[in-house]
């Protein structure tokens, strides 16, 4: 019939006929039509199959789509037959794969992964670096790429979990393998990726910790006087622990009472301190922050900063930045037991959309603060229900006062004032409920809340 194109032909025709041995030349009529009408044949070179006269194997010869002659060695003379036909087939639909690239190793095929990801952030390719190196390749280096059975991963998954290793460990070297292989698709190795049909392990979610003004209060008062203004700009700006400990001295106007967020500082598993641009765009920011915040992170800069506009708001006893490990072990923790909280150190910017959430704050303006990508992040790092938090009344005074001295003691009693100086002027909650900080807003926002400055 008309169009009848190569693969077609065929499929029509037995596979003795389609390949012969005697004749080296595998020769397959296609039909082909005339401008007027007239039915032609035309032959095709397709490829042949030979045995060899070394071990009596079945060499099947074709050409690829560019023309280069290609071979591939069998057992039986079928299996020969059938691959001729198969890549045929592949070429007539445009979806031919060089056979080659499936049987590279995982081990080889990752490495040149690597080095096509060489575009991505450096933090990105340590997690892929690490994740292959002590759990992917020592139980998949030594597979075919394109002969790597789903139950075996599958199986490599389970052992992991019998073995102690986290789910969201587990979840994330599964993660890993399939975006390995996944590369290997769209460098045209593989044409289906094994991790598909795999069902990884589910990871829990962990619940998150939400402190009132006074918890916040009283585990901040818990730190010495050098790291007890970050606990404070945690809680009330929403920050990152790597937007803190990244925070420069041109990031803060404390006569405006505004921080800048435009980057952050991590740490590689090498202990090289790496500045990069934030989680998202939109974590690039401007956050308003209580005037009681502002004047003791000014008190704070003064005496801790390191010096010149790129200095460290932030830096450790020894000027450097710091590593979350030291200052949880030494700090962190023991003002956790000083003031009776347990929580991690990102549970305080939990708590900073759940205090806002509970004053009534526009939920807009709660994302545009904390930096998230969309309101659904916004959501999911909230409570389920509204906390009746202890937040003090609006008739309270919102005169910031001056931070305790770091020789006096913070007495039980005057908890819940300087919960009510610290609350009540924040950046996000002074501008009543529903308001919106300053932030820009999208222009079919502005009839829902109140136009805000840049």
């Amino acid at each position: 019939m008309p169009g009848q194109g190569l693969f077609s032909s065929i499929r029509q025709c037995p596979l003795k006929s389609l390949v012969g041995h005697q004749n080296p030349l595998f020769r397959s009529p296609v039909a082909h039509f005339s401008l007027t009408g007239e039915r032609e044949e035309r032959v095709v070179v397709v490829g042949f199959v030979e045995k060899r006269s070394n071990d009596g194997r079945y060499r099947a010869r074709y050409r690829d789509p560019l023309g280069q002659q290609r071979s591939r060695s069998f057992g039986r003379k079928a299996d020969a037959q059938r691959f001729l036909v198969e890549m045929e087939s592949d070429k007539a639909r445009g979806s031919w794969i060089d056979p080659r690239g499936a049987d590279m190793a995982v081990a080889t095929w990752a490495e040149e992964f690597m080095r096509l990801s060489r575009r991505l952030s450096p933090t990105t390719q340590q997690t892929y670096r690490r994740d292959l190196d002590k759990y992917v390749l020592p139980r998949f280096g030594s597979y075919r790429v394109g002969r790597l059975p789903a139950d075996e991963i599958e199986n490599w998954l389970n052992d992991e979990i019998e073995a102690g290793v986290a789910p969201s460990s587990v979840h994330r070297h599964y993660r890993t393998l399939r975006r390995v292989l996944q590369g290997a698709i769209e460098k045209q190795k593989i044409t289906t990726n094994p991790c598909d049909r795999v069902h990884p392990p589910r990871v829990p979610k962990r619940e998150m910790t939400f402190l009132s003004w006074e918890q916040a209060v009283e585990l901040a008062e818990g730190h010495s006087s050098r790291y007890r203004p970050m606990i404070y700009l945690a809680v009330d700006a929403g920050m990152r622990w790597s937007e803190l400990i990244g925070l420069r001295r041109s990031r803060v106007d404390l006569r405006n009472r505004k921080v800048r967020v435009t980057d952050q500082l991590v740490r590689l598993d090498t202990g090289e301190w790496l500045r990069k641009e934030p989680k998202t765009p939109a974590s690039i920011r401007s956050i308003t922050i209580s005037g009681f915040t502002a004047d003791l992170l000014a008190r704070h800069v003064e005496a801790y900063a390191a010096d010149g506009p790129d200095g460290l708001v932030f830096p450790n006893a020894a000027g450097n930045p710091l590593a979350s490990s030291s200052f949880w072990n030494n700090h962190f923790r023991r003002a956790q037991d000083r003031a009776g909280v347990r929580c991690r150190f990102h549970d305080l910017r939990h708590t900073s959309v759940a205090l806002a959430i509970a004053e009534g704050s526009h939920p807009k303006a709660i994302q545009a603060r904390m930096g998230h990508s969309s309101i659904n992040v916004t959501g999911t790092c909230s409570p389920r229900s509204t906390p009746r938090l202890p937040l003090p009344s609006a008739s309270a005074s919102c005169r910031p006062t001056a931070p305790a001295s770091p020789s006096s003691s913070m007495l039980p009693s005057a908890v819940p004032d300087r919960a009510r100086d610290f609350a009540m002027p924040s950046g996000l909650l002074a501008h009543g409920k529903g308001a919106l900080p300053h932030h820009p807003v999208p222009t079919r926002l502005r009839g829902m809340a109140a136009t805000v400055s840049a």
